[in-house]
């Protein structure tokens, strides 16, 4: 509890005024000695423990009614988790979540989870800690920590505005546990506003661990929840998946491939308008929506033919979330799709090459090439969308580390592949262990479904990964997010966490024969390497897609890019959706497709997260006025209204026997 006047609690003493009264009334009174008076004091004894305890009882209500009294005019704060944080901390530490999902809006108010979050956190630390306390706010765009003067500014500041990124909580987590190390912080308060989304929390993830070990050290940590975790009543999202453009001697066109999902209590067939919008023409057209997915291939838009390259968006109807109601596209002469095989095992490169130069898309060039570990340096890395690593890991300090993590950071991806011979080095925080070989083939008994290189297709269709056979394997140790397991989970599929567009993938067994059965089956194998090459052509060419993002515009001057539509600050052009353009150079800017998944984290789920740690829960809604904190004084004056009722009926007099009459 704490207090908007804790000068006047030095006055807290004064309740102790009704004894001192009654020591001073009891030491001035003066004794006159009366023998008629024995056999009334004799009586008196008899009663006197009873006596004793209603006058202990008298004081003790008068000194709980002066307390009281004095706990009003220091108005006491308190309400949900404000009033259970025993005083003011030395550092209060805000961990802002400000990802697309958290502008879901009430439609009534406009307001957003974020904006409504902010402002009620603001308030309260404003009637509570004010200025006694240092406080710092990390958000999820920069992961830095920034000093505030004071809780208002949470408010104003553009660190606290919406964005179109996506959040990693644990990335959160991380900033605080370090700024808390590092500047020895003292008594400390972590607030974390967060809508509870699983893709931003990656509870599956080792890092989990790690912290809660981390931040059990720690003394005087106390971490609060504040949380929006409520879905939207009805919500569409659109995503688009591939845009070609396709001229043919009479015409020339666009082809999108296009998502559009429903979260509904129910999924009745309804007609749905999609704008489309390309280089500022637009149309509309209809479409029915019978299920909670409606997938369009393919769907051709007119253009002209002297129009060579361009930008475009899909809009859908407004709803309760608006960051996913849009998605931005760009089309030029599309790049090569070009990859590369680290290996010296020509049995093992030979199926993988195959794989990456069979066409996926008619409308797209495909190239594959193997080079031998000594060669790695001559890879065209400006030009190579997926490098398949199938090499021992290199060490930390080697020029081609260097390059690899710059070819991630430009949001392309690698495929690392176990050789017979591993060793201890680790990339992004992962690294081969021992070798492994079963009698009997394991299978997958786990993958994840819903995105990344094992997704289920455009349709629904689930690939047949649990068919897969692995009778020898890799153990892939370190802390990634895995996406298989095998039987006795197992990992054998793993991303590493490494920030920035790019991806990185270990897999824990080869294609060949002796290892599994990828080559002899493969479906999976094909999906999976194209998937993992298309993720990293969305930044080939000079037309490219990327996830919105501190480093989607790479890390040179962004004043150099120029936004098509509104102007904003240029530090929050990578974190906003649209088209964006630099010399030759057009890329679209969207938020992650995970930002659409709805499931949230449970009380169960967080209880496992923050195990043996000191947290609090608020479960709070955009719709809800009430405040974080509120002043409780009522609560004192009633008190004080009850001690003095009590106080009044133990000095009533006790009821008296009636005499009897004098007989006639």
């Amino acid at each position: 509890m704490t207090f908007l006047a804790p000068a006047l609690l030095l006055a807290l003493p004064l309740a102790l005024l009704p004894v001192v009264i009654h020591l001073i009334h009891l030491y001035r009174r003066r004794q006159v000695k009366w023998a008629a008076m024995m056999f009334l004091q004799m009586a008196q004894r008899m009663n006197k423990g009873l006596s004793r305890l209603r006058q202990i009882l008298i004081l003790a209500f008068r000194v709980l009614a002066v307390a009281a009294i004095l706990f009003v005019i220091t108005r006491p704060m308190a309400g949900g988790l404000l009033g259970l944080t025993g005083g003011v901390p030395d550092t209060v530490i805000v961990l802002l979540d400000r990802s697309a999902s958290m502008e879901q809006q009430n439609l009534a108010t406009g307001t957003s989870k974020r904006a409504a979050g902010i402002s009620k956190l603001a308030q309260a630390l404003r009637d509570t800690v004010g200025t006694r306390s240092k406080l710092v706010l990390i958000e999820n765009a920069h992961l830095q920590p920034q000093l505030l003067n004071k809780p208002e500014s949470l408010i104003d500041l553009p660190l606290t505005g919406p964005t179109e990124t996506g959040a990693d909580i644990p990335a959160l987590l991380q900033g605080a546990l370090d700024y808390i190390t590092k500047n020895q912080t003292g008594r400390t308060d972590v607030w974390v506003l967060s809508d509870l989304r699983q893709s931003d929390w990656d509870a599956g993830s080792g890092r989990w661990q790690a912290l809660r070990s981390a931040f059990t050290t720690l003394k005087g940590l106390r971490l609060h929840l504040l949380t929006y975790a409520q879905r939207a009543a009805q919500n569409f999202s659109i995503s688009v998946q591939r845009v070609v453009r396709n001229e043919t001697a009479g015409k020339a066109e666009l082809l999108l491939d296009l998502r559009v999902t429903r979260e509904a209590s129910s999924h009745e067939p309804l007609e749905l308008p999609l704008r489309f919008v390309i280089n500022d023409v637009s149309t509309t057209i209809k479409v029915e929506m019978k299920d909670s997915q409606l997938v369009l291939q393919g769907h051709a838009i007119p253009i002209d033919k002297s129009t060579k390259r361009g930008a475009g968006r899909v809009e859908l109807p407004a709803d309760a979330s608006p960051a996913d109601n849009v998605y931005y596209f760009v089309f030029d002469e599309p790049a090569v799709l070009r990859s590369v095989i680290v290996s010296d095992d020509e049995a093992e490169a030979g199926p993988l090459q195959a794989a990456l130069e069979a066409a996926a898309d008619p409308t797209r060039k495909y190239a594959a090439t193997v080079l031998s570990p000594a060669r790695a340096a001559e890879i065209a890395w400006d030009d190579v969308a997926l490098i398949v690593w199938h090499a021992p890991l290199p060490k930390a300090d080697d020029l081609i580390t260097q390059q690899l993590m710059n070819h991630l950071s430009s949001g392309r991806s690698i495929l690392f592949l176990p050789t017979d011979s591993t060793n201890a080095e680790a990339f992004g925080g992962l690294h081969w262990g021992a070798w492994s070989s079963d009698i009997k083939p394991a299978s997958v008994e786990w993958w994840r479904n819903d995105a990344g290189l094992l997704a289920n297709t455009r349709s629904g269709t689930a690939l047949p990964v649990g068919d897969l056979e692995v009778s020898r394997r890799c153990d892939i140790l370190g802390e990634g997010t895995p996406l298989a397991r095998l039987t006795g989970n197992l990992p054998l599929l793993m991303r590493a966490d490494i920030p920035g567009d790019g991806n990185a993938w270990f897999l824990g067994t080869l294609p060949g024969s002796g290892s599994s059965s990828l080559a002899r089956d493969g479906v999976v194998m094909f999906a999976m390497l194209h998937r993992a090459l298309n993720e990293g052509a969305r930044s080939l060419g000079k037309a490219q897609q990327r996830e919105a993002g501190a480093t989607a515009l790479g890390s040179g001057d962004l004043s150099a890019w120029k936004r098509l539509g509104p102007a904003i600050l240029s530090s929050e052009q990578p974190l906003r959706t649209g088209i964006v353009e630099n010399g030759d150079r057009l890329v679209a800017l969207n938020r992650p497709l995970r930002e659409d998944h709805p499931e949230t984290l449970g009380n169960t789920a967080l209880a496992e997260l923050f195990a043996g740690l000191d947290y609090h829960i608020i479960e709070d809604q955009v719709e809800s006025d009430a405040s974080l904190a509120s002043e409780v004084w009522r609560t004192f004056l009633f008190v004080m209204a009850l001690a003095l009722l009590g106080e009044a009926l133990l000095c009533m007099p006790s009821k008296r026997d009636p005499q009897p009459s004098p007989a006639r």
